[in-house]
């Protein structure tokens, strides 16, 4: 089994990654991810991803899709925030080991229930997934990183 330590973690997140998302009701889309030190806060990652929605009028497969989030590291594992957006600077997920590879998080937003497991599996590969169900959610998100 793979080990990670929270010490350990903001190394391992630094460069460019390949991204694999599943989406259920929606299905699978690709795009790239990058990690690099924030400007301000050596302790900070800021994390970008350019995803590849499938359209009609996107035949050429080109990114169309972005985000922007801020991990901030923690003595237990990290915190996801937004950085973009109507929710810039709000907490999205905050992640703590339970195993030696392994993070989860819960949290109740409104009424949805977000349950969120982030799984370091190799050097090269990570893989997050979490769950939402709530009066007018249900669904679930699989994305798994390799390095690149």
């Amino acid at each position: 089994m793979y080990a990670m330590k929270a010490s350990a973690v903001s190394l391992y997140f630094l460069g460019d990654w390949k991204a694999n998302r599943v989406i259920s009701g929606f299905g699978e889309i690709t795009g790239q991810a990058t990690f690099q030190v924030n400007d301000q806060h050596d302790d900070y990652l800021d994390f970008q991803e350019a995803m590849v929605l499938p359209s009609a009028q996107n035949k050429e497969q080109k990114p169309n899709a972005f985000r922007t989030y801020e991990y901030r590291m923690t003595s237990e594992g990290f915190d996801i925030y937004f950085s973009d957006g109507a929710t810039k600077g709000d907490l999205f997920l905050s992640f703590a080991f339970t195993q030696a590879s392994i993070l989860t998080s819960h949290h109740l937003c409104i009424k949805d229930h977000y349950d969120a497991t982030f799984a370091f599996l190799s050097d090269d590969e990570f893989e997050l997934s979490f769950s939402v169900v709530g009066p007018k959610k249900d669904y679930s998100i699989r994305t798994r990183f390799t390095r690149i």
